[in-house]
């Protein structure tokens, strides 16, 4: 009797089962998003500059400028904090630099060069007051374009770099970038976080990093060609000492007091870089060469105009409190909340 019930239970209609209602919003008007697209602008002599654009046309704009030997895609970096910068309404705007990504490699490209790229696409998107934000080996690159758009500028910010790449004794094979050029076949080595880094809290953070060390030297068939991140490493040393002495914006510099990649470095650099320029310096006790992802949380309230206050979680509590009052106890940290203890 139980296998009669059993078969007409199996040739009953599909429709006579119960079918649960379709939630209203389950049919999307657009696409989901994987990330901005890069654009091309064709200058005037035919040379291709890749650009990406992201965020709304009224959006505060921020140049950025990405590490040493990274490609215009290295923004997705970024991207865990998306929501956060959307609703600051900041829009990002980052240009490939010489040799990486799919852009192609010109020995005679230097820096000016690069800032007229920067310059350029700005003019194209029709961006006229903006900040700038370096990180790592884009430091010099931002300290550049800075230096020739002092009357443009909103604010600088420049996060795990320093001043002195372009230094005597930081050129050659004293150069903290030395040893990246031998990593270049090696993605993971090339773009690996330590494993004591916050940023493998954040997920998929490492694999995106993987990710963009890939696409920066091999995406155009170059075969983790070593030619342009030695240009690269080069024009640390042929710029030298960029000239700052008239930017007059206010200026954030965020650094991890124990970055073996920099070293020990007397932070009061910064000041006589920017002589002009009110400095406000963010050092982070204890932390490396990830403070520019760690507290990107205080970099973008800095961008947006908030940087008299400094962004804690206290008592499990987002806040943003005066400098005078932080305090590091156990009910109180740096940054979101969403940063595990």
């Amino acid at each position: 009797m139980k296998i009669i019930l059993l078969l007409i239970g199996l040739l009953m209609p599909v429709a006579a089962l119960a079918k649960p209602d379709l939630p209203g919003n389950v049919l999307p008007e657009v696409f989901d998003s994987l990330g901005p697209t890069v654009q091309e602008l064709v200058l005037a002599d035919g040379r291709r500059v890749h650009y990406i654009d992201d965020g709304e046309p009224d959006w505060l704009p921020v140049v950025f400028t990405g590490g040493l030997g990274t490609s215009v895609r290295v923004i997705r970096l970024l991207d865990f904090l998306r929501s956060m910068r959307e609703t600051l309404q900041i829009r990002v705007i980052t240009v490939e630099r010489n040799g990486f990504g799919q852009t192609e490699y010109d020995p005679d490209l230097d820096m000016a060069d690069f800032s007229e790229d920067v310059e350029a696409v700005l003019s194209h998107v029709g961006v006229d007051k903006f900040a700038v934000f370096g990180i790592s080996g884009g430091g010099p690159y931002t300290a550049k374009i800075a230096s020739r758009n002092t009357n443009r500028l909103l604010s600088v910010h420049m996060a795990a770099t320093s001043p002195s790449l372009g230094q005597p004794s930081r050129c050659g094979q004293d150069s903290p970038a030395s040893g990246y050029r031998d990593m270049l076949h090696q993605p993971m080595r090339f773009f690996g976080f330590a494993p004591d880094s916050p940023m493998h809290q954040v997920q998929g953070f490492q694999d995106t990093a993987f990710d963009e060390a890939a696409r920066a030297h091999n995406l155009r068939g170059q075969m983790a060609d070593a030619t342009p991140l030695d240009h690269e490493i080069s024009l640390y040393c042929k710029e030298g000492a960029i000239d700052t002495s008239n930017v007059k914006v206010p200026v954030f510099v965020y650094r991890g007091l124990a970055d073996t990649v920099l070293g020990e470095e007397d932070l009061q650099v910064w000041r006589n870089t920017f002589p002009a320029a009110d400095v406000t310096m963010r050092e982070y006790a204890g932390e490396g060469h990830d403070v520019q992802y760690r507290h990107l949380d205080q970099i973008l309230l800095d961008i947006a105009g908030y940087g008299d206050d400094v962004l804690v979680c206290a008592n499990n509590k987002n806040k943003l409190i005066t400098p005078e009052k932080v305090q590091a106890t156990d009910n109180v940290r740096l940054g979101l909340c969403a940063w595990p203890k």
